[in-house]
């Protein structure tokens, strides 16, 4: 897993903390950059660094360009927002509960100052049984699906893209962890969420730990690397929510998930680069939590220059591990021929073997 750079350290230090050790971080990261032309992550981060350098009274000549980039997100958000609540109440009146995740979910957090998180894209979750339903009312009020609309909610179908007539991007999710094969999986986050106020319409966002969960591992089962926003929004929530964060929760859920390789990096870097006071006891509970073999595979393939046909497949195989079989490492040979024979539609699992050698014929045919 490719870490933050040493700049992006320095970076997340002048945006986030308090005192010298915020404009000492700054000086740095200003001498080891061009400010001009930054990295997608960084550039991300500057709203954050400029209203945390403004509260430190800093006067730079820089300081210019950090404000443009401010009230430029600051602008781009209210539109987003506005779509945002446009979609909440359409859904709203066709009964469709939505739970806001990622950028906009963070904003909330930050309701002092909304122009501090950049909102790229919206990214909402909505139950299965409203899936279908949540896409056609998307189509109807100008969101173009980026993808063809399944006809059901097939295996592994857990997310569509969209994108508006002004290029503005939106993600429709209807499971959080590709766990298409379980239609319950979520049902304790929706559980535990929390109805906020959105504009003049309403919306649900994860509970505070489950909100820091997702933060650490949202990507973690196809991501090679952790990009420094992510490690921005875990600190933004603990500074918002630290006295509600059920530590223990968090552990099981990792357990559960098998997530416990991407949680435990980000903690690390939270306490190296941030120092966040995570409770002692919690991290080095965290450093000492044993890490399948599922996950251990499932990284391997990952962090791999190039994945193979049997690499996607069993990538897949993991996503329907990680809900379906849960407390069982994926690659055993009679659960991998199960996993074959119901995606596949096979009748019996006898007659796996036979469609792995015709499909493999037909592949070897069209290559």
């Amino acid at each position: 897993m490719n870490l933050p750079t040493s700049a992006q350290k320095l970076l997340l230090k002048a945006a986030l903390l308090q005192g010298e050790i915020a404009t000492d971080s700054w000086q740095q990261w200003k001498a080891s950059v061009d400010i001009e032309n930054l990295d997608q992550e960084s550039y991300q981060l500057l709203p954050l660094l400029y209203g945390n350098l403004s509260t430190h009274d800093v006067k730079d000549e820089h300081m210019g360009r950090l404000k443009g980039v401010y009230r430029r997100s600051w602008c781009e958000n209210q539109v987003m927002m506005q779509n945002l609540t446009t979609i909440l109440r359409c859904f709203q009146e066709a009964k469709i509960d939505t739970l806001l995740l990622k950028a906009a979910a963070m904003n909330l957090h930050l309701s002092r100052d909304n122009s501090l998180r950049m909102i790229n894209y919206l990214d909402i979750l909505v139950h299965p049984a409203d899936a279908l339903k949540a896409i056609s009312l998307l189509q109807k009020i100008g969101w173009k699906p980026q993808e063809k609309i399944p006809a059901k909610l097939v295996p592994f179908a857990h997310i569509l893209g969209f994108k508006n007539a002004s290029k503005q991007f939106l993600n429709l999710r209807w499971h959080l962890f590709g766990d298409g094969f379980d239609e319950t999986a979520e049902k304790d986050f929706w559980n535990l969420a929390q109805l906020t106020q959105v504009g003049d319409a309403s919306a649900y966002i994860l509970s505070p730990t489950d909100a820091l969960f997702y933060i650490c591992v949202a990507g973690g089962e196809a991501n090679r690397t952790m990009p420094a926003n992510q490690i921005a929004d875990a600190a933004i929530l603990l500074d918002s929510s630290q006295s509600e964060i059920d530590w223990h929760r968090l552990i099981t859920l990792a357990q559960k998930y098998h997530f416990v390789l991407p949680l435990r990096t980000t903690f690390s870097q939270l306490q190296d680069i941030l120092n966040y006071p995570i409770p002692s006891a919690i991290f080095e509970n965290m450093q000492n939590l044993a890490v399948s073999q599922f996950e251990v595979r499932e990284y391997q393939i990952i962090a791999g220059e190039k994945t193979t046909v049997l690499d996607r497949l069993l990538m897949r195989y993991f996503q329907y591990s990680r809900t379906v079989e849960a407390d069982n490492f994926g690659v055993k040979l009679l659960g991998f021929a199960r996993y074959l024979q119901y995606i596949w539609g096979v009748e019996r699992l006898s007659q796996v073997p036979y469609q792995v050698v015709i499909r493999g014929i037909k592949r070897l045919g069209s290559a």
